[in-house]
């Protein structure tokens, strides 16, 4: 009966020593674990996703004057046959008037990477697209800071989304050569002739 007990109490402990070792070593590492069924968004440094660049912004500033100014002085003299009048006016009227205006519309989509991940959880993204078409360069280039919570299950976030964001499109060719002012307009405007 004691050989019996003993037995089953080293075979307790056989059995309890084999589960913690069993317990202590993962198949999945969880800092890169993904769910089969969970949506591919971007999460980690190196993974990508895109950047729907959807900006609009218009400006109006307009001011205008209207002033007007009025001084007079007028005299009468007289003896009793003759008589004298004299006066001076004054009159100024000024009116002006100018607005500005400016208007700008983005619509692209680029795709961009994550470089780094911070200790608030906010995932840093940078990337650029360069487009040619006819011998016209065209780069567009993203950064910024994203919240995970606003990736979408299509690993797509819109550019509003993005905190910091910098957005520059730069363009290079013939059409932008041709946007150019010439060197003899610039002079004349640089020295106030224009």
């Amino acid at each position: 009966m004691l050989r019996c007990k003993c037995g089953v109490l080293m075979m307790m402990i056989l059995l309890s020593t084999q589960a913690q070792i069993v317990a202590a070593q993962s198949l999945i590492n969880p800092d890169s674990y993904r769910s089969l069924s969970g949506d591919r968004r971007a999460y980690h440094v190196g993974d990508s996703l895109t950047v729907l660049l959807v900006e609009s912004t218009t400006a109006v500033s307009a001011a205008g004057t209207d002033a007007n100014s009025k001084t007079g002085v007028s005299a009468n003299v007289g003896d009793g046959r003759h008589q004298f009048q004299g006066g001076l006016a004054i009159q100024g009227d000024t009116v002006g008037a100018g607005q500005t205006s400016r208007r700008g519309q983005i619509r692209a989509n680029v795709s961009v990477r994550v470089v780094e991940q911070l200790d608030t959880g906010l995932l840093r993204v940078s990337g650029q697209q360069r487009i040619t078409i006819n011998d016209e360069m065209q780069q567009i280039r993203v950064s910024g800071l994203v919240r995970p919570d606003d990736i979408s299950y299509d690993n797509t976030v819109l550019s509003f989304r993005l905190t910091d964001a910098q957005i520059d499109i730069v363009g290079d060719g013939v059409v932008t050569n041709a946007q150019k002012q010439n060197v003899f307009y610039r002079f004349f405007k640089w020295t106030g002739i224009l």
